[in-house]
């Protein structure tokens, strides 16, 4: 898989088309990162919310926030602190129907449970390729 992995925005996946709504859970320890993020998207892609949990002491909110029901997970690799590993673990525990998507500065390319991995750029292009993996595989797993 590569480091470069994405969905263009409005490709749709086997189920045909996009979700009404698309929840997402961002698993990120900054705060202000986690924050901005949320309110681009969520402004930007009025179908896609976001909620964010910070990546210290993430299994417990992960699992509780996936057992809720989420779409999708994002998630930023930056071990020790924030392993995608195990964040993909811990979701595939509650719903292994819940894809996983990296999005790091360093992603490393073979995350086990990982979906995509997508590498962080900067401006809003890397958001928008974020939003377009997210809601192709949301599509992808609509009705199953």
């Amino acid at each position: 898989m590569s480091a470069d992995t994405t969905v263009e925005e409005g490709e749709r996946g086997a189920a045909g088309a996009a979700p009404e709504r698309v929840r997402v859970l961002h698993v990120e320890r900054d705060v202000g990162v986690g924050a901005l993020t949320e309110q681009y998207v969520e402004a930007a892609y009025p179908s896609v919310e976001v909620t964010h949990v910070r990546g210290t002491g993430y299994g417990g909110e992960v699992a509780a926030a996936v057992a809720e029901g989420v779409d999708c997970v994002v998630t930023d690799h930056r071990p020790p602190l924030t392993d995608a590993g195990v964040v993909a673990g811990t979701v595939a525990a509650v719903d292994e129907t819940v894809p996983v998507v990296v999005f790091s500065a360093a992603p490393d390319e073979r995350i086990e449970g990982a979906a995509a991995v997508l590498r962080k750029r900067s401006g809003l292009d890397g958001l928008d390729a974020l939003v377009g993996t997210v809601v192709g595989l949301a599509a992808d797993g609509d009705g199953e």
